[in-house]
């Protein structure tokens, strides 16, 4: 009888082992999402910043434009000049570019998250069957 209870704590034990993997692997999850909805928000940002300069080529200067100021809201204002934008590089500097490298940057920008949602997407998967994985070796002890 010893022997069957010796077995039954090292199921146990295991089986404890593997709810915390799980517990562990669910946080993981959870900061993939998070990392993912911010990505896709700044994907969003860039995506509509591209739209925007994209249509402002098109535009004659001193034309009247509704312009996104953010939240859904709109401001119309007038395009006195579209051969200088002014471009973030990171961590608050800001440099003059002109329309079109504005735009080649925002296409780039935008690449970048793409591959980064990519990745992150890969490991969230690559979390999620392991729970499954855990999920089926718990159910076949119990």
């Amino acid at each position: 009888m010893s022997e069957n209870t010796s077995a039954d704590k090292i199921s146990k034990e295991e089986v404890n082992n593997l709810l915390l993997a799980a517990q562990q692997l669910e946080q993981q999850a959870n900061r993939y999402n998070q990392q993912m909805e911010i990505l896709n928000n700044y994907y969003n940002e860039i995506q509509n910043a591209e739209q925007t300069l994209s249509e402002l080529t098109n535009s004659k200067e001193n034309k009247k434009v509704l312009f996104p100021i953010g939240a859904g809201n709109f401001i119309y204002a007038t395009v006195q000049d579209t051969e200088k934008i002014i471009v973030t590089i990171g961590a608050g500097v800001h440099s003059e570019k002109s329309l079109d490298h504005a735009i080649d940057g925002l296409k780039k920008k935008k690449s970048e998250v793409e591959t980064q949602i990519t990745q992150i997407k890969a490991s969230y998967n690559e979390v999620i069957e392991r729970l499954r994985e855990i999920d089926r070796l718990v159910k076949s002890v119990m």
